[in-house]
Parts: structure tokens; sequence; C-alpha cells
């Protein structure tokens, strides 16, 4: 008794070992701080991480807060990532499977007949069979709970990626808003400054059959309004370009948001100072990050399930039901049968497949381990670059509308001065071309600095929780 309760210990030692490396999560090597912000400091507030999963309402705009809306449930990409958290949920429930014995109803039947009965006594009979067949193959050395660890991670990083759809689609969808709001913006001004134009072109016709005005201004004034005429259909095509696009991020035909979007609305502007966190909290933050850090640990547990391969199988079998040699009898309580058996495979020539297999998995955990440090780089790069380009565009930004406001007085000065005679109308030409192109370039600058904020909140992983409602579904399957 005391050898069969100590042989069974044994077991149970056995299943528990595990070989190849025990995985440890890296500890990125970040700075202290953003070099970007150096200068911003006193005006930076802490990451908020409610505020992080919906950052687009800050904008406070709620046409952008309704095609969100509409992205989050329509859109395609979010729902390929579905699917492929799926796909890895159904991946790790038939690795977890085989950790388990399997069970299977048979019936079989077979004769065997001895076709030289000049050899040796003849031997001929029937074996009819009915029952149930098990297997398990005993995990000793964890080769299949390094395998369930591989595919636990790989599901792990499907959600990640999921919330990465979530990061990317919410910032493309709020850059491309703003494009649209900006592109709207960008044809009211060359509209309004082309009628003003037509105004001046139909007065310096007047003046010049009047015999006031000359050839040279007349021609003129013809030219700069026919070049303002001329950017309006380039707009109008970028303009229906951005709106296809809106279409799309949504999941909508082309054409279903033609209407919901056609009145014209102001540019969100940038909602004051970006939010900042330090470099480790935005590792912590960013879904890709953790995404990379998950395939490692994929990679790493392969590494276990690669050596594993090396050690020997042991797998156990029984038969539980009936067997009889006439099939009339095979119901009867005397074809009752059972078996029981135990094997062991341990390999010993393979020709190195089982080595290729080790270095292989070695070789993909190495690509997965620079695969994670190269993100963290990127990361830090992709925030770094986010933060000084909105400052700058920011501080651009106030620049232009300084100047615009300049600019309008200038126009205003110069048809004063023109009727007072004092210049020509050439001035005021130049005055009006010059209010033209800084309102242009004001209006572009509102939308980056807008699309640069954006860009902030994408490297900080802002709306990677922006659907809570679907993770909790997907999870709830496990």
């Amino acid at each position: 008794m005391w050898a069969k309760v100590g042989c069974l210990a044994v077991v149970i030692g056995l299943v528990g070992c595990t070989v190849g490396p025990d995985y440890r999560k890296p500890v990125p090597v970040t700075p202290a701080r953003w070099q970007a912000g150096k200068d911003q400091d006193a005006d930076l507030t802490p990451i908020d991480p409610e505020g992080l999963k919906t950052w687009w309402k800050s904008f406070g705009d709620s046409v952008l807060d309704r095609l969100m809306d509409q992205a989050l449930t329509g859109n395609l990409d979010l729902k390929l990532a579905l699917a492929r958290i799926d796909q890895a949920r159904a991946q790790r429930r038939g690795t977890r499977a085989a950790l388990f014995p399997s069970v299977d109803a048979m019936a079989g039947a077979q004769r065997t007949e001895n076709p030289f009965p000049g050899l040796a006594p003849g031997i001929r009979y029937n074996l009819f069979e009915l029952g149930f067949d098990a297997l398990w193959e005993i995990d000793l050395f964890g080769r299949q709970r390094r395998r369930l660890e591989a595919a636990t991670a790989d599901l792990e990083a499907a959600k990640e990626e999921y919330a990465q759809s979530l990061v990317t689609l919410t910032s493309d969808l709020a850059r491309a808003y703003i494009e649209y709001r900006s592109l709207q913006n960008q044809l009211r001004i060359t509209r309004w400054n082309l009628e003003t134009q037509r105004h001046t072109l139909k007065l310096t016709e007047r003046l010049f059959e009047e015999g006031v005005g000359t050839r040279h201004d007349l021609v003129r004034a013809r030219a700069q309004t026919e070049t303002t005429a001329a950017q309006i259909p380039a707009l109008e095509a970028e303009l229906t370009a951005v709106l296809r696009q809106l279409e799309v991020l949504t999941g909508k035909r082309p054409g279903a948001l033609k209407y919901e979007l056609e009145t014209p609305r102001a540019v969100p502007m940038a909602p004051g100072q970006a939010i900042l966190a330090s470099p480790a909290a935005v590792i912590r933050h960013r879904p890709d990050l953790r995404a990379a850090e998950r395939r490692l640990a994929s990679a790493t547990a392969m590494q276990g399930a690669a050596i594993a391969e090396l050690f020997p199988r042991i797998s156990l079998s029984a038969f539980l039901g009936l067997r009889n040699t006439d099939v009339e009898n095979l119901f009867k309580s005397a074809a009752f049968s059972y078996s029981a058996g135990a094997s062991l495979l341990q390999p010993l020539v393979n020709f190195g497949r089982i080595r290729a297999g080790i270095d292989l998995a070695d070789a993909q955990q190495r690509e997965a381990y620079v695969a994670f440090e190269r993100a963290v780089l990127e990361a830090l790069r992709e925030m770094e670059t986010a933060l000084t380009r909105y400052f700058k565009e920011e501080a651009r930004r106030q620049t232009l509308a300084r100047a615009v406001e300049d600019q309008r007085e200038s126009v205003r000065l110069s048809q004063l001065r023109y009727q007072e005679g004092v210049i020509s109308f050439l001035d005021v030409l130049e005055a009006q071309r010059a209010l033209y192109l800084a309102d242009m370039e004001l209006a572009r600058s509102e939308a980056k600095a807008s699309t640069e904020l954006i860009a902030v909140y994408k490297a900080l992983g802002g709306g990677a929780n922006a659907q809570p409602v679907q993770l909790e579904t997907a999870k709830g399957k496990l």
C-alpha cells in the first residue's frame, strides 16, 4: 500500500515539473521626464484615465461625439479585431483540452484468419467490440502547460490589439473630422474672398470704362479673381475625399453622411494644454506595448514547449465495454470487458527535428523581445514628437491669429487711402491678397493644432477603453 502511495506521489511530482525558462515581465528603461515638456511644466496637468477613455469629448463638438458613437459600433476594423479575439479564445480552449483525458465511443468488428494453415495450426475467429476508449497523455514535463501558457498570452495580446484598434480608430476619425471642418472653413474663406474680388473687379471695370482706372489694374484684378476661383474645385475634391474617409471609418456606404455634415461648423479647437503623464505611465497605458509584451510572454512559453519535446511521453489508455467473438452474444453479461494500459515514448533518432524546433523557438523569442524594445522606443519617440509639434503649432496659431487681425485692419486702411487717392489700386489688391493668405493659413493652423493634440492623445493610448461594453462581453465568453 505504501509503495502505491509513494508511486502516486512521484507521479504527482513529475506532473508538476515544467521545463523551459519561466517568463519574467521586462521593465523598460524610460526617462524621468519628457524633453518636449521641459518649458511647459507649469501649465501641465496630470493624466486623467477617465478623460483618456473619451478624450474627444473635450473638444465639445456634438457632431464629432455622434460620429464617434457610430464608428465604435460600425467600424469594420473593430469587428476584425473582435474576430481575432474569438480565434485566440478558441485556440486556447483547444490547447487546454489537451491537458485532459479524451473519451471516445467506439464500435468495431474484425476477422482474423491464418492464410497458411500448412505452416501453423489454423486460426480463424471474429471479434466484435462496443464500448468506450479513453486516452490520456500525462503532461510530465509541461509541454501542454507551456502551450496553454502561450495560448493564454496570445488571447491577452489579441485583446490588447483590439484596444489598440480603438486608439487608432478614435484618433483617425477625429483627425478626419477636423480636416473636414477645416476644408469647409477654407471653402468659406475662399468663396467670401472670391465674392469680394468679384465686387472689386466690377468696380475696376467701371473705373476703366470711365477712364479713371488703368488697364493694368483691370487685368490684375481679373487675374486675382480667376486664381481664387480656381482653388474652389480643388478644395471641393478634398472635401469629398475626406467625407468618404469618414464614411468608411463609421462603417457606412458613400453618401450616408452627406446631409449630416453638409452644414458647416467651426473647427473644434484644441482645449488648452495637453494632459501629460510620465514616460513610465505612458508605457503602461499604451495597449500596443502591452500587446507586444504579451507576444513576448507567448514566445517564451513556446521555448519551454519546444524543450519538452526532448523528454519522454507517458500515455494511459483504457477500454470499457462489450467484447465477444459472436455478435449474437455481444450483449450478454459474459461479454462485458475492460482493459487498461500504459505506454512510454522517448524520442531517439529524429535527424535534428527537435533541436531545430528548439532553435526556432529561441529565435522567435529573441525576435519578440527586440520587437518589444523597439515598440517602447517608438512609443517614446511618438510622444516626444507629438508634444513638440503640438506646443509649436499652438504658439504658431496664436501668432497667426494676431496677424489676421492686423491684415484686416490693413485692408480697411488701404481701401480708405485708395478712396482718398493716396495709394494705387494695386496696393488694395495686395492687401486683400495678404488677408486671404493669412486667413487660409490661420484656418489650416487651427486644424493642425487640434490634429497635433489628437496625436498626443493617441500617443497616450487614449480611447483604448472607449467601448467597455463590448470588451466585457468578450471577457464573459472566457
